[in-house]
């Protein structure tokens, strides 16, 4: 007699009450088994793919809006650089940014690009005027050196800034 044959008679050995306890609790380990292999992970994957398509939406709701003020600065060309000069641009912009207070100096070099320095200076007013600088007359800064200053969030810097267009 093999194994199973010999399981089967055992089992059929026992009393019915036994039997119907046995068969009983065989099942509800089967179900148990079959709910930890296969529900518990397709439940638990469902979750995870629900919560990413959430921020994924979230994502795209922020993103849609910004892409079309993307769009549409890609077309406009920089504005003119006021009274033609990069410095009187440069000049300008720093005063409408508040940031005159913390320039040290200003210069315009032979190759026509503007070194600007400033000392304790709000790092994020300073991105601000240049994100701003490169948005509205296309200036760039190609050499950037920031340092920390004493107070919190403000540095120490210094900018070459040139024109995109020349």
């Amino acid at each position: 007699m093999n194994s199973l044959q010999q399981l089967r008679q055992w089992f059929m050995s026992l009393d019915k009450r036994e039997r119907q306890v046995l068969g009983s609790g065989a099942v509800i380990l089967v179900v148990f088994i079959v709910y930890l292999a296969l529900v518990s992970p397709y439940l638990g994957h469902r979750h995870a793919l629900t919560a990413e398509v959430k921020s994924q939406s979230a994502l795209l709701a922020w993103m849609r809006p910004v892409a079309s003020r993307i769009e549409a600065s890609q077309g406009k060309p920089p504005a003119a650089l006021p009274g033609g000069s990069l410095l009187g641009a440069v000049n300008a912009s720093i005063a409408s940014a508040g940031l005159a207070a913390a320039l040290q100096q200003a210069q315009q070099s032979d190759d026509g690009t503007v070194r600007a320095q400033f000392k304790s200076v709000d790092f994020d007013r300073l991105v601000n005027w240049l994100a701003g600088l490169q948005r509205t007359y296309g200036v760039v800064a190609s050499d950037v050196t920031v340092t920390r200053a004493s107070g919190p969030g403000q540095v120490d810097a210094s900018i070459r800034l040139e024109d995109s267009a020349s």
